[in-house]
This record gives structure tokens, C-alpha cells and sequence, in this order.
């Protein structure tokens, strides 16, 4: 009995010692960070004037960014792209799904194409779409200007009502993949008798999808909707790369919001308490999406 538990002893040390590792990276890389910038949010520290050091000013970080016009215009614009990535991203992921479930020649190359933008390096698929919006040069304007669309060449990105808008494209596409992988992997877990049985019952081809597909692809469409809004609230490259968050804070996002406050004005305690409002804000949607899914699951059931 001694034995046996002076050998689980040395085990249980074993594992801490293995794990120790891990957890001081962990710790140095994540756990550090978030508790030193959670408590930067109620001090005023600007590294421009060192010598005055951190002055601890409470909520008023909190408070003036509440206040800010400039903040909730910068959530507006960033709702843009989530809500566009909601409905548009995700009803095209389904489509090219159900596309790719059904027995085509080509279905490996459709997949390819599709899954390239997801593959990519989010700041490759920048300046691939930077070039594509190009006022002189660009692919866009080339091909639109030899099919007669257009007399002049456009600047996308330098005219405010047109730049958030093919902002929102570019994102479209490189985020859709995601969508259709996971489309794909539960369609293809919906088992083949549920359709044969509905069609000996002389269901047609759209009742099926509404009756069989699209019920058991809810939990799916959910996680999408979840994972969705919170990489979108944290979209960054592809904005800093293609306009910076101009023309005039036009396509300033939040994300982008919290990079100026940081690195351009070196107000590092506001930035911090800008990222925790966003956390907030998110948190908040994602609350609203499980109350939305688990009410609508119990009426169904």
C-alpha cells in the first residue's frame, strides 16, 4: 500500500515537472498579458512621456470611450462586416456545399478552388485583392472598362461609399471556405436512408432539404453564426493592408480603432480598456446567439 502510493506520488510529481513548461509559456504568453493589460485599462500610461509613469484614473478610460462617438461608429462599421459575413457568408457556404455533396467530374477542382483563399495567409489575400482594386492597374477596372461597365477607371478604395463595400467582398471570400468545410463535413454525417425513405414518400428535392438537410445542419449554422461574429469583431489585416482604415476613419474598424489609440496616439490605458469593451460586446452577441438557439431547440422539441 506504501509502495503503491509513494509510486502515484512520483508520477503526480512527474507530470508537474513535464507540464511546468508548458504552463510558465502559457503564463509569460497569455495569462501575464491579459491581466497586465486589464489593469493598464485604469491608468493612464503613455510611453512618449515615460517620466510620469502610470497614473491610475479608475473607470475614466472606461467612461470616455463609452462617450466616444468615434467608438460606436467604429462598432457600427465592424457590425457591417459581421452581419454581411452572417448572411451572405454563410448562405453561399451552403450552397457550394450542397454543391460539392453531389457526384461532379470536377468536384475536386471546385474544391480546390474554393478552399485556396481559406489556405492563403490572411495578409496574401491583401495585397492580392489590393492589386485586384488597383485604380490604374487593377484587374477589376481592366476587366469592367474592356466589357463597357465602366468609361473611367474607379478608385474602390479611395471613395468612402465604395471602399467598406469591397472590403466586405474580399472578406466574403476569404472567409466562405470555412464555411463550406463545415457545410461539407455535415452533410456528409446526414445518413443517405433519411433521403430514400422521403423520396419513396414522394417528397421533392427542396422538402428534403428543408425537412431533413437543414434541421440537422442547424448546429452547424449555429457554431458558423458564433465563430463568425468573433473572428469578424477581430478582422485586422486585410483592412490595415488594403485602406488602413481610410478613406477619413471611413472603414475604420475596431480592431483598427484599438491599433491607432495603441501605437499611433500611445495611449495604451484607453486601448486597453477598448479591448475589454469589445470582449464585452462580443460576449454580449454570443449570449444572445445561445438564448436565440436553446429557446428555438426547445420549441422544436
Amino acid at each position: 500500500m506504501h509502495l503503491s502510493s509513494t509510486l502515484k506520488a512520483k508520477d503526480r510529481r512527474l507530470g508537474y515537472i513535464l507540464i511546468a513548461p508548458t504552463l510558465i509559456i502559457l503564463f509569460l504568453v497569455v495569462i501575464y498579458p491579459l491581466l497586465y493589460s486589464f489593469y493598464i485599462s485604469f491608468h493612464n500610461m503613455n510611453v512618449a512621456i515615460p517620466w510620469k509613469g502610470k497614473i491610475f484614473v479608475g473607470f475614466a478610460n472606461y467612461i470616455n470611450v463609452i462617450q466616444d462617438i468615434s467608438w460606436w461608429k467604429a462598432i457600427l462599421r465592424t457590425l457591417y462586416f459581421v452581419i454581411a459575413d452572417i448572411l451572405v457568408g454563410v448562405i453561399l457556404g451552403l450552397m457550394i456545399a450542397l454543391l460539392l455533396n453531389k457526384k461532379l467530374i470536377i468536384k475536386s477542382l471546385i474544391f480546390a478552388i474554393v478552399l485556396f483563399p481559406y489556405v492563403l495567409p490572411p495578409i496574401v489575400n491583401a495585397l492580392m485583392w489590393k492589386l485586384i482594386y488597383d485604380s490604374n492597374y487593377g484587374l477589376l477596372n481592366g476587366m469592367l472598362y474592356q466589357f463597357g461597365f465602366i468609361n473611367d477607371y474607379i478608385a474602390w478604395l479611395s471613395k468612402a461609399n465604395l471602399a467598406i463595400i469591397m472590403l466586405i467582398i474580399a472578406n466574403l471570400w476569404q472567409g466562405t471556405p470555412f464555411a463550406v468545410i463545415l457545410f461539407l463535413s455535415g452533410l456528409k454525417s446526414i445518413p443517405l436512408e433519411l433521403y430514400e425513405a422521403a423520396r419513396i414518400d414522394g417528397s421533392s428535392s427542396w422538402q428534403s432539404f428543408e425537412y431533413i438537410t437543414l434541421p440537422l445542419l442547424k448546429p452547424i449554422i449555429y457554431i458558423l453564426v458564433v465563430m463568425k461574429t468573433i473572428l469578424t469583431f477581430k478582422i485586422f489585416d486585410l483592412i490595415y493592408a488594403l485602406t488602413g482604415g481610410g478613406p477619413a476613419n471611413t472603414t475604420q474598424v475596431v480592431s483598427m480603432k484599438i491599433y491607432n489609440e495603441s501605437f499611433n496616439f500611445l495611449k495604451f490605458g484607453r486601448a486597453s480598456a477598448m479591448s475589454y469593451i469589445l470582449l464585452g460586446v462580443v460576449t454580449c452577441f454570443v449570449i444572445i446567439y445561445m438564448k436565440l438557439f436553446e429557446e428555438k431547440k426547445e420549441t422544436e422539441n
